[in-house]
């Protein structure tokens, strides 16, 4: 076994995950989608009320990008999509509940679903376009909670039918479109053939980029859409804005960005460097986003996204929330003429080479991959007379500048800097309810204000800090051990900084203001524990909130625990007949179900050994049609603490007349819940392992699994070594060590130093640096120690003799061992 140390400043979550597009290459004439997939993420098909999704949420980009939190009443944004996601509807609402966002549903109007003539005629579904259709909702709900949304699903992924939907939204009366998807290059006939469909004088069209880095792609091209360009962000809680943003550039994708030549350069842009349209004009968000999704191959729950297509109707919806474009007006020049204000001008990052720099380099002003920058507000979406407020913001009793206050008035708020200083862009006329808010302080009483076109008015604000109770308690280990956690606290909505528990202990000390409820998200500084959210409330007496941290038993990475895997496994030996406990059930009127013998001679292509399962639809005279179920017996999973069912499979994929599902029932059939759909690769042979997280249904008892092949004149169906494996994390009896290894001279921490435990050479730990723990310091480590008793420790580290020291281990328990090092001579 072996200890790894953990950056006690970075969490599981907060690692960069490698991407994979979401959609394959398109065909001639089609368009892909812009959405990225994590492929690095363990799958989590739902959460508790406690329990937080990995990347940024809903509150992150209204804070990033300071958007109102109830914002975009009475507008309808209108998203086009090619393709049908049949869980579209119930995937929102529980994205929407996690966050704590008003329900949005075809039964209180705020959500509708159309094809895309405008009926409800759905296309046929696509695994690849049904994730981008779920991020899409997904992005629409965080920026603008109250909005209504229009989903348009187009027939397919034709450029057409696109620009049909395009036209069939606005049809329907939507001000706001966006368009996450695109074909790469420019051609002269785009414009001519397409162009009408994204030209509506009164709308803001939206189109991303692209995520294959410098280059540009069709709709973005076009002169009358507003193109999307993506960046990095980041919490920054010590700059100015809270957030820190950069060209988002990851592993061989980052936003288009270019020079369209063959399209007209719109008035309003002023580069000088391409005579033709240049992209992007705006840009957000395009990395990290948690996405709930549970149809397709993809569909496994909270996952994390990116791509411009995060970006895309992000921005639509900050159009959305600006108020309606005037009639007859173009909303993609609204933020050239708003010269900077209510813009985050990207500065930094690149996506590419390029021979004319800024169209493929952030810098000051406008740049390709970022355009003119990421939304400070409201200001720079909308067109109309507007006037200025500025003033500082600071503690009434200490006169202290108070950082991370709100100012706002309705749609319109900004954020003060760590002076206190503010910038607030509003429209011209009678401003009512303007207020500060800021953690931890009583919100100003609403003020109302009159403000001239172009005019600037001075206003400073007081505000009383709210008294504070102490809120305390331990953070420990929950799943045997019990040991202390050294782990990180973080309040929901506080911009103060993070609180970190004893090592040794597992004791932390923190102040709330009263009167309020609080999140406290509590992550492990070790690696292998699921992070967790405990919720408080602090009235007027002390609160104590213990916390108990879940060893993740997919990760199998905490110290201290070794993976009991149990494997249940079927590998078709017999060609007679289904195996013991399996069935076939083929519906009436059906044939050429599930067989065992190899029917039509093809030879397992599973990549699996001797005879197999498979399903034959290319096998009889034309028009065969199967409707077939090879049902499982029954998995007792009652003792398990996760699961995960993998299969060899071998299939001809037909994209129009072939579905093929694996269902998990756990009540001997009576409902089936989809957990894998075939992969869509139109007549392409396909040989693939499939890993199904069965997580979801770790502690029942009796879990039944159900491959489904529907198809009319379809191909065929292979499978072999069906297993189902369960997972239970079991404790190794022994402790833990922690504590810091400093220069014997300088007194600094030692980073990347080896502490070792003689008695057991691969229990090892690296010592790391606490950047955000002063009172720890950087040299820091965790091992793991097994048999409770005395045991020898060596510490090795580059340009330092070696050490060796004595300590006592105790079960279950943490002791601390600080240790010196001397240079060498």
């Amino acid at each position: 076994m072996t200890s790894t140390a953990q950056d006690a400043s970075a969490s599981a979550s907060d690692a960069e995950p490698d991407l994979a597009p979401v959609c394959g290459t398109p065909a001639k004439g089609h368009a892909t989608c812009y959405a990225m997939r994590a492929t690095d993420q363990p799958a989590t098909m739902r959460l508790g009320s406690s329990e937080v999704p990995a990347g940024l949420g809903p509150q992150d980009i209204q804070s990033a990008y300071n958007l109102p939190a109830n914002g975009g009443a009475g507008q309808t944004i209108a998203i086009v999509d090619a393709y049908d996601n049949p869980n579209a509807e119930a995937d929102l609402a529980v994205y929407r509940s996690q966050y704590g966002l008003p329900p949005c549903t075809t039964a209180n109007g705020c959500f509708r679903k159309v094809d895309q003539r405008g009926g409800t005629n759905y296309p046929r579904s696509s695994d690849a376009w049904a994730g981008e259709i779920a991020l899409d909702l997904d992005m629409v709900s965080a920026a603008a909670p109250e909005a209504d949304i229009l989903l348009v699903e187009t027939d397919n992924d034709g450029l057409d039918n696109l620009a049909a939907g395009v036209d069939q939204a606005v049809a329907l009366g939507a001000k706001y479109v966006s368009n996450s998807y695109g074909r790469t290059g420019d051609y002269p006939t785009d414009l001519a053939t397409y162009g009408s469909s994204y030209d509506h004088p009164g709308v803001a069209v939206v189109a991303a980029s692209g995520d294959d880095n410098y280059g540009v792609s069709f709709p973005a091209t076009l002169p009358s859409v507003t193109a999307v360009g993506g960046t990095t962000l980041t919490a920054d809680p010590a700059g100015a804005r809270g957030w820190s943003e950069t060209v988002w550039s990851r592993d061989f994708y980052g936003p288009g960005s270019g020079c369209a030549s063959n399209q007209t350069k719109p008035d309003f842009q002023r580069d000088t460097g391409c005579t033709g349209r240049s992209v992007a004009d705006v840009s957000a968000v395009a990395d990290n986003v948690a996405v709930y999704l549970t149809f397709g191959s993809q569909g496994k729950g909270w996952q994390r996204f990116g791509g411009t297509s995060v970006a895309t109707p992000l921005i639509a919806s900050v159009y959305a929330l600006a108020g309606p474009p005037r009639p007859g007006t173009s909303p993609n020049s609204y933020p050239y003429a708003a010269n900077g204000v209510g813009l985050n001008d990207i500065t930094t990052g690149s996506n590419g080479t390029c021979s004319v720099a800024y169209l493929c380099n952030a810098g000051t002003g406008y740049d390709g991959p970022t355009g003119l920058g990421t939304p400070a507000g409201l200001a720079a979406f909308r067109s109309g007379p507007h006037g200025t407020l500025s003033g500082t913001v600071k503690d009434s009793a200490t006169g202290k500048p108070v950082a991370r206050a709100s100012v706002g008035s309705g749609l319109d708020i900004t954020t003060t800097d760590t002076q206190g200083a503010y910038t607030l862009d509003l429209p011209a006329g009678t401003v009512k309810d303007l207020t500060v808010k800021a953690f931890g302080y009583t919100t100003t009483t609403p003020v109302t204000l009159d403000i001239a076109d172009g005019q600037t008015l001075t206003r400073d604000f007081g505000l009383s800090a709210i008294p504070r109770e102490r809120v305390r308690g331990t953070v420990k280990d929950g799943s045997g051990h019990g040991w202390p956690l050294y782990a990180r606290l973080t309040v929901n909505g506080s911009p103060e900084a993070p609180v970190w528990t004893d090592p040794v202990t597992g004791a932390y000390d923190m102040a709330l203001p009263k009167g309020s409820d609080y999140t406290l998200n509590v992550t492990a500084a070790q690696p292998g524990y699921e992070p967790l959210a405990r919720k408080v409330t602090v009235r007027g007496r002390s609160v104590t909130a213990h916390v108990a941290l879940t060893a993740d038993p997919d990760a199998a990475t905490a110290v201290g625990y070794r993976p009991e895997l149990a494997d249940h496994a079927e590998t078709f030996d017999s060609t007679a007949t289904a195996p013991q406990g399996w069935s076939v059930v083929n519906a009436a009127g059906t044939n050429n179900g599930w067989e065992f013998d190899d029917p039509t001679q093809r030879g397992n292509l599973t990549g699996g050994d001797g005879s197999f399962a498979v399903v034959e639809s290319d096998n009889g005279p034309i028009g065969p049609h199967q409707d077939s179920q090879l049902i499982s017996p029954e998995y007792d999973l009652s003792a398990a603490q996760s699961a995960e069912l993998t299969f060899r499979t071998a299939y001809v994929y037909n994209p129009y007349q072939q579905h093929m599902t694996v269902d998990a029932s756990t009540d001997d059939g009576a409902t089936w819940e989809n957990v894998w759909t075939g992969p869509r690769v139109s007549d392409s042979a396909q040989r693939l392992t499939a890993h199904v997280p069965l997580r979801q249904f770790a502690g029942h008892k009796a879990l039944r699994l159900r491959f489904h092949f529907v198809a009319d004149w379809g191909y065929f169906w292979a499978l072999d070594d069906v297993n189902v494996q369960t997972r239970v994390l079991v404790p190794t009896p022994g402790g833990l060590t922690v504590g810091t290894v400093r220069d014997a001279r300088s007194r600094d921490g030692v980073v990347g130093a080896t502490v070792r435990d003689t008695a057991d050479p691969d229990e090892i730990a690296l010592t790391t640096a606490t950047p955000e723990d002063p009172a720890i310091g950087d040299g820091f480590y965790t091992l793991f120690s097994a048999n409770p008793g005395p045991h020898t420790l060596r510490v090795t580290a580059s340009g330092y003799a070696e050490l060796t020291r004595r300590t006592t281990v105790h079960r279950d328990r943490v002791s601390r061992k600080n240790l010196t090092l001397r240079p060498d001579a």
